[in-house]
């Protein structure tokens, strides 16, 4: 397993018992907690043989690329056949990490990127609806508030144990998610309509690929 622009590895938990190693990797100058991380290297020219993992993650990564082609070509490069790459990436988020924040991503152009990196794409989900974006929009400013808290006074305030913010941010977040995965399993073909407008409202896009053979050979 690869995590790639692996940051503090809030996955690990998720991916490492499915997997014999994992190995992180992110820039040395990235603004997250990075004493987990096993490589620095950039994302668009990797240290790794080809053919080197059987999985690759990337979330919320490839905006800060500025060639997201070649970064798409790397994790291509380095999987092996019949493996897989999961990568999310925002759509309606502010901007963050500036001045490296480059790009946002349609599912078009994530196709067009999986497409051609010699990737053939299993999945593009929404993640969250016109909902999602609303809410967060709502919560924004409070948690701007609880953040400059946490740095002014260096005690974890913003965290989900503080009830005022899990009342605030938590709990409406936990309400909306079980409301859209219901909806979603119980769908007319009116609401299935109107979901997938709502949709083009998105917060961002969980892409999932598969390296189906050698590039120009799928077979």
């Amino acid at each position: 397993m690869l995590d790639l622009g692996a940051g503090s590895k809030p996955y690990a938990p998720l991916y490492e018992e499915y997997f014999a190693s994992a190995t992180a990797v992110d820039v040395p100058h990235s603004l997250h907690d990075t004493q987990r991380v096993d490589v620095f290297a950039s994302a668009d020219e990797l240290p790794f043989a080809d053919a080197s993992f059987d999985c690759v993650i990337c979330t919320e990564v490839l905006e800060h690329c500025r060639e997201p082609r070649t970064v798409m070509a790397e994790i291509a490069r380095v999987l092996r056949a019949g493996g897989a790459a999961f990568v999310t990436t925002p759509f309606l988020l502010p901007l963050h990490e500036m001045p490296h924040d480059y790009y946002r991503y349609t599912p078009s152009a994530l196709a067009d990127l999986a497409k051609g990196a010699g990737l053939t794409v299993t999945a593009i989900s929404p993640r969250g609806g016109y909902g999602g974006v609303a809410l967060g929009v709502l919560q924004m400013p409070f948690a701007k508030v609880f953040q400059k808290l946490d740095a002014l006074t260096r005690v974890s305030l913003y965290h989900p144990y503080n009830p005022v913010v899990f009342a605030a941010i938590v709990l409406p977040q936990l309400l909306y998610l079980r409301a859209w995965r219901y909806t979603r399993r119980h769908m007319t073909t009116r609401l299935a309509r109107l979901s997938e407008k709502l949709t083009y409202y998105s917060l961002g896009y969980v892409t999932e690929v598969e390296k189906l053979g050698s590039f120009g050979n799928e077979g």
